[in-house]
């Protein structure tokens, strides 16, 4: 069994994938496997991770199109490795990226271990913006306690993601297991609301230096969402208000931002065009139920 699953999610990437293969490959700790699902890609992606020769890589094809979240739970349930590092298909890794985050899981209270990453993009009023996340957190220790970095993102007010994309994060598979994994539910920050999960159930380590490379470019993930910020920062904090894990404080300081987000939710559709009410409303109110029956989460990979 290998230490840690280095696992690339991937949809009609034939242009980048061998890229971002390349970069795990070249890493200076060796205890890994490579694991790429490819989501039933058009463009010919399979074919290029096929010309990779390592038998580090493994590629695994969806049948069909299981949607992004359900690609990333896909390499939840494939890997083989205690840790798991995803590689967004577009983005790389640095050479001492694995070297480095590694050892902070000797402790085992450590769940999830992050760092900063490096942008490219040509976009420099994005990168402005969100070049570095983590103010919100600061500052910052090699290891914090999971549910104090939670306390600070809501006192921040519960915005965006401090933590950063997949690609600069390794987390704990059983933890992310245990925590419920990836929810399609969440219009676009999937990734924060699985951070925050993780974060309640365990401790992370802080890397302050950049070990990715995020690439940035008009067709990626955060440029192709279309849904309503506020419904999205909803389901984000659904994960705080039903965590028994948490104190009181806490939750309620969540659920008095969810009710803050629901009214602007309410308010951004209602302007919106005719044509583009009815999703937003229908997971708005998918949302409330949600809260109102106190659902649990559970990993749609129950066989993992």
């Amino acid at each position: 069994m290998v230490r840690v699953s280095v696992c690339i999610p991937v949809y009609n990437g034939a242009a980048t994938v061998v890229r971002s293969i390349q970069s795990v490959l070249a890493q200076t700790y060796r205890d890994f496997e490579c694991v790429v699902v490819d989501n039933n890609s058009t463009d010919g992606t399979a074919d290029a991770v096929a010309t990779v020769a390592d038998s580090r890589v493994r590629l695994v094809r969806n049948e069909t199109n299981i949607g992004l979240v359900g690609n990333h739970n896909k390499c939840v349930q494939t890997a083989r490795g205690e840790l798991i590092q995803f590689v967004h298909a577009d983005d790389w890794l640095l050479p001492r990226s694995l070297e480095t985050l590694v050892p902070a899981f000797d402790s085992p209270n450590v769940g999830f271990a992050f760092a900063r990453r490096h942008v490219e993009t040509t976009d420099t009023s994005w990168k402005a913006r969100y070049g570095r996340l983590d103010g919100p957190l600061q500052p910052l220790s090699s290891v914090n306690e999971g549910p104090e970095l939670v306390r600070r993102y809501l006192a921040a007010g519960g915005e965006g993601n401090p933590i950063g994309e997949p690609t600069s994060v390794m987390v704990r598979r059983d933890t992310l297991i245990e925590a419920g994994g990836f929810r399609p539910e969440v219009p676009q920050l999937q990734d924060i609301d699985a951070w925050l999960r993780v974060l309640i159930r365990s401790d992370a380590a802080f890397v302050d230096d950049e070990l990715s490379v995020r690439w940035h470019h008009a067709g990626s993930a955060t440029d192709d969402f279309a849904g309503t910020p506020s419904l999205d920062k909803m389901w984000v904090l659904t994960g705080v208000i039903g965590s028994g894990e948490l104190s009181y404080p806490l939750r309620l300081r969540a659920a008095r931002l969810w009710s803050i987000a629901l009214a602007r939710s309410v308010k951004e559709t209602l302007c919106a065009s005719p044509g583009h009410r009815l999703t937003p409303l229908q997971g708005c109110a998918r949302n409330v139920r949600y809260v109102a029956t106190g659902q649990r989460l559970r990993f749609e990979g129950a066989d993992a």
